[in-house]
């Protein structure tokens, strides 16, 4: 499969040389924010300078857009995101001297902007998302208190994280009011069970935080309580398409056709409990996650992956590349060889899918109603599938990149 991946890996390069300049979208998750990570995995795999060069290149125009534009803040489509690869890559010991310390500089400043504008912006559930609210913002945060040694600073990360536990405290409240409930409406409280807008990202941040502040009783109450939450969703019939739903009022309505992937679904469902348990020293919930892993693993066809299989892409944030990737995590997880296997058949799926005259080297976004669209964005487009591609050429080298979508699970 090298050969093809590489064919793959090129036409993507093509592309991006042929467009980016008509591109001044920063977004990570789909723009051109993530083409440094994209061009720092190639250079892993080649040892090709050129591609350290493309890195400078990009963050100088990164900078430069802006500088002259009206930016957001968000993880999924502003500074934040930005400011998350810009982190990334100083740790990489790639850039030269003057880059780095423009960075470095630029982070210290977005550092205290983005605490004080998270904590006096965040207020209620609907504030605080991971790709596009506070749980962006916390991410980021907590991973820069190693490099950020201001103790005004590192104060204001942990007040912020004790805003989003009381909201997330009151959110599982308001679940536990509707928990019997069997006529509801549009206006009734749901949970949302997923990684990119719900608990599952709750999870998985906190559990990042109390790695750092393992004394913090808020925090830690709040996990267990995550988890609890989502655990009283998990389905009593084995049968089930899925054993979790995406969002619903509660166990008895909920639907459980939920398919694999990285927003939604048993994989990172299974990857968050993984991580929770760590945290919290808790052998049961670790073998819950394990074992509701090796129940995604007889998922073993396209029609058991989705529940739809003729409307599907091979984009990373709800198709084949995320659940190909997710199931190598498993594998170094449990060590397990019937993960790699499967992770494999669909490494192959992914390359197949790209079989296509359409589309950025053969890959096109699934919008539903049976129409597709060009995408080179992380979350969603060409980008996203070469990292999983280059990945396995890398095989077991760590690069990291899978913090970004949250899987830097026993990294």
């Amino acid at each position: 499969m090298k050969n093809e991946i590489l064919i793959k890996i090129d036409a993507i390069n093509n592309y991006i040389d042929e467009n980016i300049k008509s591109n001044k979208d920063i977004s990570l998750c789909n723009g051109i924010g993530s083409f440094p990570i994209f061009y720092y995995l190639q250079f892993k795999l080649s040892n090709d300078k050129q591609f350290i060069n493309k890195i400078h290149d990009l963050i100088f125009r990164i900078i430069q857009i802006i500088n002259e534009s009206e930016i957001t803040l968000s993880y999924c489509n502003g500074i934040i995101g930005v400011a998350h690869v810009f982190n990334y890559l100083k740790k990489q010991n790639i850039l030269n001297h003057e880059t780095l310390v423009d960075i470095e500089d630029a982070l210290f400043t977005i550092d205290e902007n983005v605490v004080d504008y998270s904590i006096s912006q965040t207020e209620t559930i609907e504030d605080i998302d991971f790709l596009h609210g506070a749980f962006g913002a916390a991410l980021y945060l907590i991973e820069r208190v190693e490099d950020n040694s201001n103790v005004i600073f590192k104060d204001k990360v942990v007040q912020l994280f004790e805003i989003l536990s009381n909201i997330v405290l009151e959110d599982i409240q308001n679940t536990k009011s509707v928990s019997d409930l069997i006529d509801f409406n549009e206006h009734t409280h749901t949970t949302n069970c997923g990684l990119a807008h719900g608990h599952i990202s709750y999870i998985i941040i906190f559990s990042k935080f109390l790695k750092k502040f393992p004394q913090n009783i808020l925090i830690r109450e709040v996990l267990e309580k995550s988890v609890s939450t989502v655990l009283e969703f998990e389905s009593n019939d084995k049968s089930k398409f899925s054993q979790f739903p995406s969002i619903a009022v509660n166990k008895l309505n909920a639907n459980y056709s939920t398919n694999l992937g990285w927003c939604y679904g048993d994989q990172t469902i299974s990857l968050g409990l993984h991580t929770a348990s760590d945290v919290l020293n808790d052998n049961f919930l670790k073998a819950k996650a394990l074992d509701l892993a090796y129940k995604n693993l007889e998922r073993n066809s396209i029609g058991k992956i989705f529940s739809n299989s003729d409307k599907f892409d091979a984009c990373f944030c709800h198709g084949l590349s995320s659940v190909a990737y997710i199931h190598k995590k498993w594998y170094l997880i449990s060590k397990n060889k019937d993960f790699y296997k499967e992770y494999e058949k669909l490494i192959s799926d992914v390359l197949n899918f790209g079989e296509n005259k359409k589309g950025i080297a053969g890959y096109q976004k699934y919008l539903g109603d049976g129409t597709y669209i060009n995408s080179i964005g992380l979350l969603d487009g060409a980008i996203g599938i070469g990292m999983v591609l280059i990945d396995y050429l890398l095989e077991f080298e760590d690069c990291g990149w899978d913090n970004f979508f949250l899987l830097d699970v026993n990294n």
